[in-house]
């Protein structure tokens, strides 16, 4: 049997599971107090968690794959491979859109960066990087292992270092820098560091493509794109029909 690249799973579905694990909990208490016999219990339990699953796990995760798909398919179109460029994913996690622009590289090579280990002493950013780690598939272990069943390990590779360090390649080395719901996640106060790296290490010529949140706390799509503009880069917002509250940022420097 062909292994699966595990890339994650949305918010949503955890969230699925967290509700899933409280139900069997009420049922059972339910049913002990109503006298229900063990035996019908458990086949209770089958049916309605069996149509739970279906319609709140397994058929939304087809959904938010597909939805994915469109995306990366998007994204490729507007990033114009020809084969052997070079290419950033910042903010790779488990490699999907690394690995997924690589099979289009002949000669070219991308690199996906992470933080990857979990560093916060802060109790809840500590918890949101668990969750990210281990049901996003947000591990270096993870994304190594997807590069060999997607078969594209001599065109990707993965770097472990925080986007908020110094980004370690020379000046106009990348051609295509690309990024999925990350620059919402960073500190205003540390954004523009960000930003200045991404201007750095870009082509002349070369292109940006961020898949972000519209707005979120604070943060707006308009803070890029203001960035980047006064940098002098033609942008542009492409609306995201998947993904609703979300867009695509495309500059071309």
């Amino acid at each position: 049997m062909k292994d699966i690249p595990n890339y994650g799973y949305p918010l949503s579905y955890i969230f699925f599971r967290a509700l899933l694990l409280l139900f069997i909990v009420l049922m059972f208490f339910v049913l002990h107090f109503t006298g229900i016999s063990i035996l019908i219990m458990v086949l209770l339990s089958i049916i309605i968690l069996s149509i739970i699953a279906y319609f709140f796990v397994i058929r939304f995760k087809k959904q938010f794959l597909k939805k994915r798909e469109t995306l990366l398919k998007r994204i490729i179109e507007l990033a114009d491979i020809k084969g052997d460029e070079k290419i950033l994913d910042i903010g790779t996690g488990s490699g999907f859109l690394a690995i997924g622009l690589s099979k289009f590289l002949k000669s070219g090579r991308t690199f996906g960066l992470d933080r990857y280990s979990i560093k916060s002493k802060n109790l809840r950013s500590h918890i949101i990087e668990i969750i990210k780690t281990n049901y996003f598939g947000n591990t270096l272990k993870n994304a190594k292992q997807n590069l060999e069943i997607e078969n594209v390990s001599d065109k990707c590779s993965f770097i472990e270092s925080d986007i908020l360090d110094p980004i370690d390649f020379n000046d106009q080395y990348f051609d295509v820098i690309v990024s999925s719901q990350l620059l919402y996640c960073i500190t205003r106060d540390k954004r523009a560091n960000v930003f200045k790296e991404i201007d750095r290490i870009l082509k002349k010529g070369g292109k940006i493509i961020f898949f972000e949140s519209k707005s979120f706390i604070n943060w707006n799509i308009a803070e890029a794109k203001g960035y980047f503009q006064r940098k002098g880069y033609k942008i542009k917002i492409i609306p995201s029909n998947e993904f609703k509250t979300c867009c695509i940022l495309y500059g071309q420097k």
